[in-house]
């Protein structure tokens, strides 16, 4: 199995937007929705954060590694599965793009755009985190070995996560209730990720669906963050 042009170089491309997002976060307040809090604090603001942060992240699992090796997450992966490097691995080339593009550059951008009239949505992102950071940690702890992602797993995810956890508990409009829902959000999307991913190495799902599967897979980012915001308004209302 061989990966096309944009197989290979869509992480590239997120770094350019990444770059760009990074800029206006830093330099303007054009994302700033409150400019009485610190940026550091205003849902808004981090949920634009959110995106850019990962873009960086993918730079290491898909652009270059810690050691310089280029696109080598897909390789762990299959490796990670009991199955050998490409292109005899049997995970489909666009399975790799269907997970990553869809979740930032799509449902990503969406959040952050939905976030000022639904702060928790504008957070989803963030629940992906600390579940990806704990598989990279995880493999680590259990082989020795540097897997790609581990860097920034550690330099980003796990500081961001933390810190969002912390700054939106005392946020009445998230609180420590949707600081859960976001930590579930994750979950929910990984466990979805990789049972698909074994389903189909064990011959149980097709090329086709194990793609498919991948594309709307982000709608965890919307759907229990907007459950959390409809009991909420219920809850408030009785």
């Amino acid at each position: 199995m061989t990966f096309g042009w944009f197989d290979t170089n869509w992480p590239w491309i997120g770094v350019g937007l990444s770059v760009l997002l990074l800029t206006l976060l830093l330099a303007t307040d054009v994302f700033r929705s409150d400019r009485s809090l610190s940026r550091w604090r205003d849902p808004v603001w981090l949920s634009w954060l959110a995106p850019a942060a990962y873009m960086l992240h993918q730079t290491e699992e898909y652009g270059i590694t810690l050691f310089g090796q280029s696109f080598a997450f897909p390789d762990a992966l299959c490796a990670t599965l009991g199955q050998p490097p490409y292109p005899d691995c049997i995970i489909p080339p666009p399975v790799f793009m269907a997970v990553n593009v869809p979740l930032i550059w799509v449902a990503g951008l969406i959040c952050a755009l939905l976030s000022r009239r639904h702060p928790l949505i504008g957070l989803g992102l963030y629940g992906v985190f600390p579940a990806n950071a704990i598989s990279h940690i995880g493999a680590f702890v259990k082989t020795g070995h540097y897997n790609p992602g581990l860097l920034t797993a550690f330099l980003i995810q796990v500081p961001f996560a933390i810190w969002v956890g912390y700054a939106m508990a005392g946020d009445r409009r998230v609180g420590k209730s949707g600081i859960a829902v976001l930590f579930a959000v994750g979950v929910g999307l990984h466990a979805v990720l990789l049972g698909s991913l074994i389903a189909f190495t064990r011959g149980l799902i097709r090329a086709g669906a194990v793609v498919a599967i991948q594309v709307v897979n982000p709608a965890w980012c919307f759907i229990l963050p907007y459950l959390k915001e409809r009991y909420d308004a219920r809850k408030a209302s009785a």
